[in-house]
């Protein structure tokens, strides 16, 4: 009996790791969020003797193994295998549109492919003029957001029609002071207006 347990023991440690469902995935993030690269072993207690993440770098078509090592990627991945040994999966922060593309997880010559699109912010209402009324001395909410809500814009700048269409400095002159972000996000801005 004993000698069954113990060969039965060894037959599951030698089985390694097999991935949970091999298919390739296709997921779709936004700029400035997280993505989470799925890649489980069958038993999630499972420990694999090695695995390697890598991402597919297409200008020069070859791998590029990934870590938190890796500048572009410090402070921004994170593994989930240290609660769970047979977690590979593969957490991404702070997306930028570079990190979009195809990744691998590797575990024991048995290969995991993903597929990331990183979105960024397309405008509402994109090069339409939309029609305002306010009032001297009261305030008013000029409407400018991502069509995804998810999506977060690395930079914006409001400009002000004229015939230069100058951007509006908002910390400095006749706009100190007199406006704000809405609900701290950076996709609408309310501003004070007076007589200037």
């Amino acid at each position: 009996m004993q000698v069954g347990l113990y060969l039965l023991l060894v037959l599951h440690i030698a089985e390694g790791c097999k991935l949970k469902d091999g298919k390739p995935e296709v997921i779709t993030a936004y700029r400035g969020g997280s993505a989470l690269l799925p890649c489980y072993c069958t038993d999630p207690q499972a420990t694999p003797g090695r695995f390697t993440w890598k991402k597919h770098r297409t200008n020069i078509d070859i791998l590029e193994e990934m870590s938190n090592e890796r500048s572009q990627y410090r402070d921004r991945v994170q593994l989930f295998n240290g609660h769970s040994p047979g977690n590979l999966s593969l957490l991404i922060s702070h997306l930028t549109e570079e990190d979009g593309g195809d990744y691998i997880c590797e575990v024991e010559g048995r290969i995991k492919y993903i597929s990331l699109t990183v979105e960024g912010c397309t405008l509402t209402n994109l090069k339409t003029t939309l029609p305002i009324t306010a009032h001297t001395g009261g305030s008013v909410l000029l409407p400018c957001s991502c069509t995804e809500l998810r999506a977060k814009p690395e930079t914006f700048t409001w400009k002000k029609y004229n015939q230069k269409c100058d951007s509006i400095p908002f910390e400095s002159g006749q706009y100190r002071n007199r406006f704000q972000l809405v609900n701290g996000h950076r996709k609408s801005l309310s501003t004070h207006i007076t007589p200037d």
